[in-house]
């Protein structure tokens, strides 16, 4: 009897195990899978950013804190994205030139790694016609259009136009309209694109849990295999993940407790790990992530599909300048120079948003901001031209400070910096951000 039970222990903490090591290694496709699903689940382009595979879904307004389909959204740019599959046929994308503002197409494969960022960094904004491509399929393509080439079938395009202010909306959505998506055989005048749908809130993703993650992460395998990982995919099958197995009592136990402690360690290491300087956690490795799943999960979990440093950087902090949490409750200020170290000549800017530390989403407030940055009008500047936010849930009462509050939700929250188009110094992590004090 002892022994059956001593067998029957070993055989849980192994499944455990396997199943902490499987929400780490699928914590970011199984993100990816679940945002795909949602924003192709609809019969045609709609504002919000949903549309079916292979057409664009515009997002016609800056998003704020009623948009709940990825974690940490900006309030800086307007959203243009689509998900290619690329498994039958490639797909071609038109870029227009585009001198006059900040830009990116950033395209991502399942599992987040980078693939390409087309920009004015990388075309020297004079568009053109690009291809996406599964890696070894067989091309048909015209000789002048460039390959980029995916391990998995599914790419996302998630692209970003810079808006000035609330005047230069019009002109960036005019912008927005110009990109096209099409298949070779429509080259090179397919893909216009058609007025989306009206529909003014972004969908709520809804993320499984416990059982049900792993199935799905066993779908999102097996649609999107890496022949390179599987000596540590393969392991994954004796606990019913890739593997049609009947679970018992005692295994599927053991999976929800390593689901649970598998989301406490991806959640622990997006508060505190990557590269920490003066509370901020910066992170110089995303989108090359190689075989550091850990890095993967918790950079996804806090920003999915982060782009390359080189494109920009987000920096975040949990933590005020004696180690606490951030919360409403308290005041904090935080003074940073400006102009900040991003190029200009391409269109970089920077910019700090407040969101919720429990889900990362922006949050709800009386004075509809979000952000505070290079494009917010009214600030207060300082004698020496740096600019002091000041953070919390109340209002200041000092008329100065009031005009550079960025307003905080009642609980604990979290702050990320973005610095587009960093300056090369920024990304070999040789510049500090300024602590943020508590008052």
């Amino acid at each position: 009897m002892s022994d059956n039970s001593d067998r029957a222990r070993a055989a849980a903490d192994y499944t455990y195990a396997l199943g902490v090591q499987a929400v780490i290694y699928g914590w970011a496709p199984v993100m990816m899978d679940v945002a795909c699903e949602l924003q192709t689940s609809v019969s045609a382009p709609c504002s919000n950013g949903q549309a079916p595979l292979n057409r664009f879904g515009p997002i016609t307004r800056l998003w704020d804190w009623r948009d709940r389909s990825y974690t940490t959204p900006n309030n800086d740019t307007l959203y243009l994205q689509a998900w290619l599959d690329i498994a039958e046929r490639p797909i071609i994308l038109y870029v227009p030139p585009i001198t006059d503002r900040y830009w990116i197409e950033q395209a991502v494969d399942m599992y987040t790694e980078s693939v390409v960022d087309l920009c004015n960094a990388t075309l020297g904004g004079r568009g053109g016609y690009f291809a996406f491509a599964l890696d070894g399929s067989e091309l048909d393509l015209p000789a002048d259009v460039p390959v980029y080439t995916s391990p998995t079938r599914y790419v996302w395009l998630a692209g970003r136009l810079g808006v000035a202010d609330s005047h230069d909306l019009g002109q960036a959505l005019e912008v927005q309209r110009q990109f096209r998506l099409m298949t070779p055989d429509e080259y090179p005048n397919g893909g216009v694109q058609p007025e989306p749908i009206r529909v003014d809130e972004a969908p709520t993703v809804v993320f499984p849990r416990g059982l049900d993650w792993f199935d799905r992460l066993s779908s999102v395998l097996a649609a999107n295999p890496l022949p390179a990982d599987e000596p540590i995919v393969g392991q994954f099958r004796s606990i019913g993940v890739g593997a049609d197995i009947d679970l018992d009592e005692h295994t599927s136990r053991a999976l929800e407790a390593a689901f649970a402690d598998g989301v406490r360690i991806i959640r622990d290491a997006a508060m505190f790990s990557s590269t920490a300087v003066n509370g901020w956690n910066w992170e110089f490795n995303a989108g090359r992530y190689g075989t550091d799943y850990l890095a993967r999960a918790s950079i996804n979990m806090n920003s999915i599909g982060l782009n390359v440093p080189e494109r920009a950087m987000y920096p975040k902090r949990y933590v005020d300048d004696r180690g606490d949490q951030l919360t409403g409750a308290r005041r904090y200020s935080l003074t940073v120079d400006d102009p900040m170290p991003v190029n200009s000549d391409l269109g970089g800017f920077w910019s700090l948003t407040m969101y919720d530390a429990a889900d990362r989403y922006m949050v709800e407030n009386e004075i509809d901001r979000h952000k505070v940055g290079s494009t917010t009008d009214g600030l207060v500047r300082n004698d020496d031209g740096s600019i002091t936010i000041h953070l919390g849930r109340d209002r200041p009462s000092e008329p100065d400070a009031a005009a550079n509050w960025l307003p905080a939700p009642d609980g604990d929250f979290m702050l990320q910096m973005r610095l587009y188009e960093p300056e090369a110094h920024v990304v070999r992590g040789e510049y500090e951000l300024p602590q943020v004090i508590r008052l």
